[in-house]
């Protein structure tokens, strides 16, 4: 039988088969030589190209059935000496992804930069989805002194380190975060307290979707990867009338850089939010008690008990009490043949969510 043959593509995609993780020892990975494409080459994957062999740099789930058109050659024109980190860029566009997925891999460059202080810190100047990186992102290496530069695809790079996320098995499931991905959370509410001590705090809060009654609604440039308005519920000023009676505040997280954030979150006592991003501001009341109440929108569940793998939900959070609202929730639009997931929808009964509110 005459073998078949595989196009660029099949290549490329048999090749992520062995998963960038496969070169990894302790959770890390080294190349000498390696050039880095811009992001804006395949806007779904970040590549590598090492040894004149593309190297797709995944690490999600699906990371070794990824297919991507394989990329027009980039012509080296420098060599850049010395030892460079490259900061996993993927997920960075997402504010509970940039936290989840991005603190493992500094973690894993402070280790490498206690014997390496000469080691320089690099990322993607592009970002996935968006134009710019969302200020969250640079504001995070701000918060923790860390001096970066954008990598650049007209270099080869004497030698980089690539880290793996700390939050994932090697097939790249979820698994519960390692024990790094903490003590980077306990470092960045330090700082943050520090240097913002005089944020405002509320002891209850409901973290608003109501784009519509934020006086600071141009949200573009600083959200990052926006779903807010696409998951918009559209009975929320009812919530937020029923919540305020109930002595909440209500807050708009994008309202503040991320050190004001982290620093207000870490001083609220209760926590009422939505599926979704805003469930990484339970992570700065770590090591401190929290009631929190979530609200599940259909298709998307809040975080529980049940979620033992969810970084909000590992024995460093045992402080905080998820009580997740049992009542109805619905989709606008009911039509099964359309994708829910990011569609408007409304809480079914509000005196229920009233009387679930005031047990949270």
């Amino acid at each position: 039988m005459t073998p078949m043959l595989m196009s660029d593509r099949q290549i490329i995609k048999r090749r992520l088969t062995k998963m960038i993780r496969d070169l990894m020892n302790n959770d890390i990975a080294q190349f000498n030589n390696l050039q880095i494409l811009d992001f804006k080459r395949s806007k779904q994957v970040e590549i590598f190209i090492h040894n004149g062999t593309p190297l797709l740099a995944a690490l999600g789930k699906n990371a070794g059935t990824v297919k991507v058109t394989p990329p027009a050659k980039v012509k080296v024109k420098h060599h850049a000496k010395g030892e460079y980190f490259y900061w996993y860029t993927f997920p960075l566009m997402n504010y509970y992804h940039c936290i989840n997925d991005g603190l493992g891999p500094i973690y894993k460059y402070l280790e490498l930069k206690q014997d390496n202080p000469d080691l320089k810190f690099m990322l993607n100047k592009d970002p996935r989805k968006i134009d710019t990186h969302p200020p969250f992102v640079l504001e995070l290496l701000d918060l923790l002194d860390i001096e970066y530069e954008f990598s650049n695809e007209n270099y080869s790079y004497e030698r980089v380190y690539f880290a793996d996320t700390l939050v994932q098995h090697p097939n790249g499931s979820r698994s519960r975060p390692k024990d790094g991905v903490y003590e980077m959370i306990r470092k960045l509410v330090k700082v943050s307290r520090d240097r913002y001590p005089d944020v405002t705090v509320h002891d209850k809060v409901y973290l608003s979707r109501r784009a519509h009654a934020n006086p600071l609604n141009d949200r573009k440039e600083i959200i990052g990867e926006d779903n807010t308005v696409k998951r918009g519920i559209t009975n929320e000023d009812g919530m937020v009338e029923i919540l305020q009676d109930l002595g909440y505040s209500e807050v708009f997280g994008e309202n503040y850089n991320l050190g004001e954030k982290i620093s207000m979150f870490s001083r609220m006592d209760k926590y009422i939010s939505t599926a979704g991003a805003g469930v990484t501001n339970i992570l700065w009341r770590i090591d401190q008690p929290l009631a929190v109440g979530g609200i599940h929108s259909p298709g998307f569940p809040f975080p529980g008990p049940k979620h033992n793998r969810h970084i909000c939900t590992g024995p460093q959070m045992k402080d905080s009490h998820i009580n997740i609202y049992p009542g109805k929730v619905r989709f606008v639009n009911e039509d099964p043949n359309i994708r829910k997931y990011n569609h408007p929808w409304y809480i079914d009964n509000l005196k229920e969510f009233r009387k679930w509110a005031k047990s949270v």
